[in-house]
């Protein structure tokens, strides 16, 4: 009954350490947040304004000449279209811009397609050998206030065109160059909160269609995000200093709870070693109870050649042997206890410890519910 008592006592004690060890943990936690928050102001203490995204798309019609074999007008984005009778391409750049808080924004944007010549460079990447800009629509600025704007435009590439003049290129100079012409449309934003002077928004940003050149078939390659955003914050003043009070305070406060982390790990261990233990020396009393005497005095070895045995389940085999009682003496109170069996001048010892179930013994303790049988 005594040592049910304690083993219950020490395993309520242990509750009390798991609490407290996560209490510690959590101080822990927080002593580091509020360091890394003094010591970098400038991140802490920026406040959230507003967030923005956008969603961009340029779709195309590729209308065509007039054939025999072809009666629609036009063919469908993400096709394969034949050169020869490529007629114009008809694209739609859209622009749509959103936002969290009313803004105050400008704007502008163009659309510029490019002719370029393309060649390879030492390391096999494409470079321009030569290339030239042809301005579709000329810059654009607008100015407003709101949470959203679209920009969106409609615009003819004369396709055969620069198809001309690449092949123009070509020709002239002998070379063979891969060629394409690139449609882009390039927006430049400036914003902030409206009623605001600080413009803290500056985004630029540019989609870009790419047509191949010089070839006897089409594939027109899409070269933008479709979609994004970001989040907005306060400036804090780069001047400001990091707060070495709160840091020294809050630094006292972490090695404290360090400290105290230590030992509570180090209680709980030691509490876990003495609870197996007392579960241990309680097993084999309830299992070889009635081959096992209980003393109060510990036997004088002295005379006595002493042999040690590893495991409680070979003790109870010389038991059986010899016929002899298995002697038990606790040698410390709930840590510490020995298992004899004396025969004529040979003690045949059995010693069980709180330190057999050391959860970091560098012995494997894996098997540790029986390792004492």
């Amino acid at each position: 009954m005594k040592k049910q008592k304690e083993e219950n006592k020490i395993i309520l004690k242990q509750w009390v350490r798991v609490a407290l060890l996560i209490i510690v943990i959590a101080v822990m936690a927080f002593s580091i947040f509020s360091i890394v928050k003094a010591v970098n102001p400038e991140v802490s203490d920026r406040k959230k304004l507003y967030s923005y995204s956008y969603n961009s798309s340029m779709d195309y019609k590729v209308y065509l000449k007039t054939n025999n074999f072809f009666t629609a007008p036009y063919m469908d984005m993400n096709k394969q279209y034949i050169a020869s009778i490529i007629d114009h391409i008809e694209v739609s750049p859209k622009y749509e811009f959103k936002s969290t808080e009313n803004l105050d924004y400008t704007y502008n944007y163009s659309i510029i397609a490019t002719a370029r010549g393309l060649g390879e460079d030492s390391d096999g990447r494409k470079i321009d050998i030569w290339s030239k800009e042809y301005p579709i629509s000329a810059l654009q600025t607008q100015s407003g206030s709101g949470k959203e704007f679209t920009i969106g435009k409609t615009v003819n590439i004369d396709y055969n065109a620069y198809n001309q003049v690449l092949s123009d290129f070509r020709n002239q100079f002998g070379l063979s160059v891969d060629a394409r012409v690139d449609l882009a449309m390039k927006v430049n934003i400036n914003a902030g909160l409206a009623g605001s002077t600080d413009k803290n928004l500056n985004e630029s940003y540019a989609m870009t269609l790419q047509m191949p050149l010089l070839v006897q078939t089409v594939r027109i390659k899409a070269d933008y995000v479709n979609s994004g955003g970001n989040t907005i914050y306060s400036t804090v003043d780069p001047d400001k200093h990091i707060n070495i009070p709160v840091v020294v305070v809050w630094a006292i406060v972490l090695i404290g709870s360090l400290v105290l982390f230590i030992k509570l790990v180090k209680s709980l261990l030691a509490v876990t070693r003495k609870s197996e233990y007392i579960l241990a020396v309680n097993k084999i009393m309830k299992e070889y109870g009635d081959v096992i005497a209980e003393t109060h005095n510990m036997p004088d070895l002295d005379k006595y050649d002493i042999v040690n045995i590893k495991s409680f389940v070979d003790m109870v085999d010389i038991e059986e042997e010899l016929h002899s009682p298995i002697i038990y003496y606790e040698i410390e109170e709930n840590s510490k206890c020995v298992f004899l069996i004396l025969s004529d001048k040979t003690a045949y010892r059995f010693l069980l410890r709180e330190s057999d179930f050391d959860h970091f013994n560098a012995y494997n303790y894996s098997d540790r519910e029986d390792s004492y049988l």
